[in-house]
């Protein structure tokens, strides 16, 4: 079985990946821009990462193609278990040694006549505990109403069983499995601690003033958290204590308050209770517990842990429905969170459950309803049965998109084809949640609107009752068979005992946060979890603000009236939406199709943004950008560029018209003009270079992971003029193009494929990027010289460790210009090293090969670079790092430099921010180079 768990552990992951293609990160690429333009950076990546998005039908097949992969291995490894299982001799021996329980090797033989008598007064008894249990009111019900009240009751799914080493009668099997049944019940998010309860009376708040809620915000905190706490210091009384019990009990006993510490008498029974309920989370049932109290603030915990409780044998896990056979499903029952021989850690059930709930939800399964969830803990063996069955009833299929304008009366500012082309699925095909996140992903990154909201009217979670596991059933069964007597099961009392979960109490930091969100065990009583309605999440959340604004205002005394009537009428258009989203889920639960409404604003068509800042080859730069979203109703768009500083001063375009989709598809007509002045050149001569650029590409875009490609034509005309000390007889040949024919104009047709796979679009942990680009030119066809460049380049990124905390980087450019005649190949296109994206610790451009002292720009690329980064804290990397390379002439004369540093990463929200500095160790004088980068490192 190990063996085949390691086998099967990929199959997850499988799994996972394919639903969170291109779904989990929208690209942010307005606030990449944003950050961009504060223009702190002193370069710029020569490649920007590509963000594609996948046609449905794309995807589709390739889904399919790996669920296909992923049932062929899910069969091959239940095949494999099986054989595995035949061959194992030794497990006639463990099936002996569980028949050995007498309690399940009852016989009807064995179990001798019930004695009347003994019956009568044991339902005498229940009939008194059930007149009790209705006057306290009580919510757990009795074995009775599991099995007749469907409504409002659930089978138990955590229970504990003594087992008997002797033969027992049916009353005494049933009353042993009734008394020491133990259930859990949910954990109430908004219910208060134990230790809490003396701060229930707190007077509100008295109105303060303006200046005493400047100084004293903290005081805005909910006053519950901020009463002390009490120190917690967990110990071993025997041997070595486990770390996940130590952390569970130290987790929860230190949310006591020291006010309901000051009385450790009165306060001990709590503190038992918590200190048994964290230790039963991660499996440890008859743990024992010493405490002590050395001074006011402090508990002294001595744990006696015991043996654990252990997973008698595999989950088994059981699946009806049309779904059931479906990989995502089957994986779970295939490779579950606990397996056999594992401590009973609540929190690792609760994940396998999520598990199936989750996919559930992302399939589509929106009738799926668990059938059983039983847990049976059997003292003082320590062992756990775990039984689940779940139905996931008939797939929901997608309704076609309907676009709304946030204002009724405003027109579509796009023709409704280009609207539908980035839609990614069709009218009738499967729900998946990948789809309904790729079209509010393709919505953002068109950047057509301000404001997009994707509304996906899904069905709220059914719930029904529990199916009883078979031990209850088949007690409930023989006492149904019993002599016409008053039920006995009506006055039957269920213990409870809270048990809660691992991962609402591991770890210091962040608990309150993760505790909202956590599911937990159902109780006997009925109660279940269900999973919260993500389509109606928007418009409660924004009718809860109006109502919290509109107390806020009552409270102040500073409404007027026409904020109660934006108000009224806001709360009024919430209710509205409220109400439809009701409907909309009423008529997918009957159609079994589900709405999707998206609704569009696109009032601002025009944006600007400008942003200053420093580099040490342009000084102090000024840079903006101009954007015009919608040109026209065919989707249009329009982008320009400014770039001004003391030697360097540009302007670009860039006009994109959808050809077969917005974002996948298109051409764009760009052009541009810059001039420059190069002063680094050697022997006091500078380049002033003058340079106009139009052309055309089309770019197509694929699923990430996939080709893209770009195919382009651009005209080029550099006009350069020498100055300083210039002497055309002392200059060389491959410089002489310079001062003997001023202007140089290339006409090049290019293409390029480029494919990228990484983890995460903003700051990967793991990625490789890839490109191959060519463009040609001819001398018959206003180019200076018959040439072709070919250039290549590799990225990736590798990293190990736990949490990613060992990174590898690595980068390499390859470069050559195939031409008969270099000299005459335009200075412009020629090859240069160094910087921050070539070789570091050598300033941008300023290597390439030199003749009388002049730069001649080279004829071959040859850059890379190494680097390891280590993270010392969330988000933090210190780096160092290695560069070589050189931009060569055709004989590789020039010897390579070398570049070797120290740097910082941080991982901010729109990508690494890399500080190096770096020294040119190849040089006699060794120069010391300080690099800052914003971008993607890929």
């Amino acid at each position: 079985m190990l063996d085949l768990n390691k086998k099967l552990f990929s199959f997850n992951v499988l799994n996972q990946s394919v639903l969170q293609i291109m779904t989990r990160h929208a690209a942010p690429s307005a606030l990449l821009f944003g950050l961009s333009c504060a223009f702190v950076q002193l370069s710029y990546a020569e490649n920007e990462l590509v963000i594609s998005n996948p046609n449905a039908e794309a995807v589709d097949e390739a889904i399919a193609k790996e669920e296909q992969e992923q049932q062929e291995q899910i069969n091959e490894a239940l095949e494999d278990q099986q054989a595995v299982e035949r061959e194992q001799t030794s497990l006639d021996q463990a099936v002996n040694e569980f028949q050995a329980d007498k309690v399940y090797q009852l016989q009807d033989s064995d179990i001798p006549a019930p004695d009347q008598a003994m019956l009568n007064e044991i339902n005498q008894i229940a009939a008194q505990a059930q007149q009790d249990a209705e006057q306290q009111e009580r919510s757990v019900p009795s074995l009775s109403q599991i099995q007749v009240n469907q409504e409002s009751t659930t089978a138990s799914e955590f229970q504990t069983t003594t087992s008997q080493m002797e033969t027992v009668n049916v009353d005494q099997l049933v009353t042993t499995l009734q008394q020491q049944q133990v259930t859990v019940p949910d954990f109430q998010e908004n219910s208060a601690d134990p230790s809490q309860a003396q701060a229930t009376n707190i007077e509100p708040k008295k109105e303060r003033g303006f200046f005493a809620r400047l100084f004293n915000r903290d005081e805005d905190d909910s006053i519950l958290e901020k009463l002390p706490k009490i120190k917690v210091e967990v110990r071993s009384a025997e041997g070595k204590l486990d770390e996940k019990l130590e952390k569970n009990i130290d987790a929860k006993l230190s949310t006591f308050t020291q006010e309901a510490f000051e009385e450790f008498n009165v306060a001990l029974p709590q503190i038992k209770e918590m200190a048994n309920v964290a230790a039963q989370a991660v499996g440890y049932y008859e743990a024992e517990f010493k405490f002590s109290k050395p001074d006011e603030e402090t508990l002294i915990v001595d744990v006696v842990q015991n043996e654990p409780v252990l997973v008698a044998e595999q989950p088994v896990i059981e699946f009806t429905g049309d779904g059931a056979e479906e990989a995502a499903f089957q994986v779970v029952s295939v490779v579950p969170d606990l397996n056999e021989g594992d401590i009973l850690n609540h929190g690792d059930y609760e994940n396998m459950r999520a598990r199936i709930d989750n996919a559930s939800d992302s399939r589509g399964y929106f009738d799926g309803f668990w059938r059983m969830r039983d847990v049976k803990v059997t003292l003082p063996e320590n062992t756990a049965d775990i039984l689940m069955k779940y139905e996931t009833g008939e797939r929901y299929k997608l309704n076609a998109v309907e676009f709304r304008m946030s204002d009724p009366n405003e027109e579509f500012p796009l023709r409704k084809e280009i609207l539908q082309q980035l839609v990614p699925f069709k009218e009738g095909d499967d729900y998946t949640e990948w789809r309904s996140n790729l079209l509010s992903s393709n919505l953002i990154n068109s950047r057509y609107f301000n404001y997009t909201l994707v509304n996906v009217a899904k069905p709220d979670p059914i719930t029904k009752a529990l199916e009883l596991p078979p031990d209850l059933a088949a007690l409930h069964e023989a006492q149904q068979s019993q002599a016409p007597t008053p039920p006995i099961t009506d006055g039957v009392e269920v213990k409870s005992q809270n048990v809660v979960d691992e991962g609402e109490f591991i770890g210091t930091a962040g608990n309150e946060a993760q505790n909202s969100e956590t599911q937990n065990s159902d109780v006997q009583s009925g109660e279940s979890v269900s999973s919260k309605s993500i389509n109606s999440e928007s418009i409660n959340s924004k009718s809860a603000g109006n109502e919290n604004q509109a107390e806020q205002d009552e409270a102040d005394g500073n409404e007027n009236d026409s904020k109660k009537q934006a108000l009224a009428k806001s709360q009024s258009e919430a209710d509205k939406r409220a109400e439809e989203t009701e409907k909309l889920k009423a008529q997918a639960r009957e159609t079994k199709q589900v709405p999707v409404i998206v609704t569009l604003n696109a009032d601002n068509p025009n944006s600007l943004e400008t942003g200053i800042g420093y580099g040490t080859d342009t000084g102090v730069r000024l840079r903006s950008q101009y954007r015009r979203a919608i040109v026209n109703d065919r989707g249009h768009s329009l982008d320009v560029n400014l770039q001004l500083s003391e030697n360097y001063q540009s302007i670009d375009g860039r006009y994109n018209i959808p050809y077969k989709h917005p974002l996948n598809d298109y051409f764009s007509v760009v052009g541009g003009y810059e001039r420059e002045i190069k002063d680094k050149i050697g022997q006091g001569v500078e380049l002033n270079i003058e340079s106009a650029v139009i052309g055309a590409e089309r770019t197509i875009k694929k699923p990430m992971g996939q080709w893209q490609h770009n195919m382009s034509v651009r005209y080029r005309l550099d006009s350069i003029e020498a100055t300083g000390n210039v002497d055309p007889a002392d200059m060389p040949d491959a410089f002489r193009v310079v001062s003997t024919d001023p202007e140089q104009e290339s006409l090049l047709f290019g293409y390029e494929i480029s494919r990228t796979e990484q983890n995460n679009y903003v700051n990967p942990t793991k990625g490789f990027r890839q490109f191959y680009r060519a463009e040609v030119g001819s001398e018959s066809l206003l180019t200076e010289t018959d040439m072709a460049i070919l250039n290549a380049g590799w990225r990736f990124i590798y990293s190990l460790g736990e949490n990613a905390d060992h990174q590898f980087v690595g980068r390499g450019d390859l470069g050559y210009i195939v031409t008969g005649d270099f000299d005459r190949v335009p200075y412009n296109l020629r090859y240069f090293a160094g910087g921050d994206q070539s070789v570091r610790g050598y300033d941008y451009e300023s290597l390439a090969p030199e003749e009388n002292g002049l730069l001649l720009g080279g004829q071959t690329l040859a850059v890379g670079s190494l680097e390891y980064n280590y993270q010392f804290r969330e988000g933090w990397r210190a780096a160092v790092f290695a560069d070589a390379g050189n931009a060569y002439d055709e004989n590789f004369s020039n010897e390579t430099k070398y570049g070797v540093g120290l740097g910082i990463r941080w991982a901010s929200p729109v990508g690494p921010i890399r500080v190096d500095v770096a020294a040119g160790v190849s040089e006699d004088s060794v120069p010391i180079r300080l690099h800052f980068f914003i971008g993607p490192p890929l």
